[in-house]
């Protein structure tokens, strides 16, 4: 007589099965990651290029200039952060939706720009992620760095803080210490920085030159930063306000040496600070 067989795993059998489910999963988890930051990145490389088409649109009517080189009709003053730039073409209605100026894992806007014709609730801090170069027009050179995640350090070049990579944190980079750089002559690329850790700048280019300097040939630029909120970054224990997070504040005035080399600590002060605020010329702490 035929016996009846037990259709039960036994433990091992369990064991192995388990066992390969954790491989598998160990394996389908960082690509997952990595195909979901390509896709947050193709995302920001989209909302780059409707900025830098919105400032091409703007330049049309205004001889050639960026909103950041344009007098505000209603308030009277040229931008004095990147916040203030991007709500001009808000107010004069290249922009209908602010969403464009956030960025997957990154600062972004609730998409409430208020009532015309001033749109006051347009960009408040904390809802703008790119900084711009400012006093560019179109027909600046094609290589010139226009739009770019902020910074944490509005030197020129640039720094970000690679420390605080995928966090919503000033100067934040993506993993492997890369950011977007929307160029005037409308390309935009997700950009390889010249390290992984720390404050780094761009990566150094034949002739000495890097992706923002060579633009420039040794010029320093002046950088519009975000407005991240009313008290902005803390600088070593102080604390201090982002250029034009309080109204009527001066333009800010960057640029470090030319040719100055990416990592180095800008020679400028950082713009901004309060009264009895941070020392002049720190760099945001890591882990912001």
């Amino acid at each position: 007589m035929k016996t009846k067989r037990n259709q039960a795993f036994t433990l091992i059998e369990l064991l192995v099965v388990i066992t390969i489910i954790a491989i598998l999963a160990s394996l389908a988890v960082p690509a997952f990651t990595m195909v979901q930051t390509q896709g947050n990145q193709m995302k920001g490389v989209n909302n780059c290029k409707q900025i830098i088409l919105s400032l091409k649109q703007f330049s049309k009517d205004n001889n050639s200039q960026y909103p950041d080189s344009v007098p505000n009709p209603l308030t009277g003053s040229i931008a004095q952060n990147a916040n203030d730039a991007y709500r001009y073409m808000i107010q004069e209605q290249i922009v209908t939706d602010e969403r464009i100026f956030g960025c997957p894992a990154g600062y972004n806007p609730d998409n409430n720009i208020g009532q015309a014709p001033n749109y006051g609730q347009a960009l408040m801090p904390g809802e703008n992620h790119w900084a711009m170069t400012a006093n560019q027009t179109d027909a600046t050179f094609g290589n010139m760095p226009v739009v770019f995640e902020n910074p944490s350090s509005p030197s020129w070049p640039p720094l970000w803080n690679a420390d605080v990579a995928g966090q919503i944190a000033p100067g934040r980079t993506w993993p492997g210490g890369k950011i977007i750089i929307g160029l005037n002559d409308g390309s935009v690329a997700v950009q390889p920085l010249a390290g992984k850790k720390g404050m780094i700048g761009p990566k150094v280019m034949a002739g000495g030159f890097n992706m923002f300097t060579q633009a420039s040939q040794g010029i320093p630029q002046r950088v519009l930063p975000i407005v991240y909120g009313n008290q902005g970054m803390n600088i070593n224990g102080g604390s201090s306000v982002i250029p034009g997070g309080a109204p009527g504040g001066p333009p800010p005035a960057f640029g470090g040496a030319p040719g100055g080399m990416p990592g180095a600590p800008p020679p400028a002060p950082f713009p901004g600070g309060a009264p009895g605020g941070g020392a002049p010329g720190a760099l945001p702490p890591s882990g912001l």
